[in-house]
């Protein structure tokens, strides 16, 4: 199932939520979700915000109204290209 899930979320490059992933998949969300964590701990996904930026890069995620409304992105890391500053 990993594997299907990283293969579905390459195909998606603006990334996929818990819920969309469930659906597409047709698993149950907390075993969804526990993929999705094992996969952000091994750097193999990205956590980010509806808005599209990493909710590892902020400070705010226990109290963002953002996340809290629409939920978490999960994009692969390899599709994410780091700006120079």
């Amino acid at each position: 199932m990993l594997s299907q899930l990283l293969s579905l979320l390459s195909e998606k490059k603006e990334g996929l939520s818990l819920f969309e992933i469930s659906r597409v998949m047709k698993a149950q969300p907390t075993a969804v979700a526990s993929m999705l964590e094992l996969l952000v701990q091994k750097g193999k996904l990205l956590e980010i915000g509806p808005d599209g930026k990493y909710c590892a890069d902020c400070g705010q995620v226990s109290d963002c109204n953002l996340l809290a409304v629409h939920g978490k992105r999960y994009v692969l890391a390899s599709q994410i290209v780091v700006k120079a500053e």
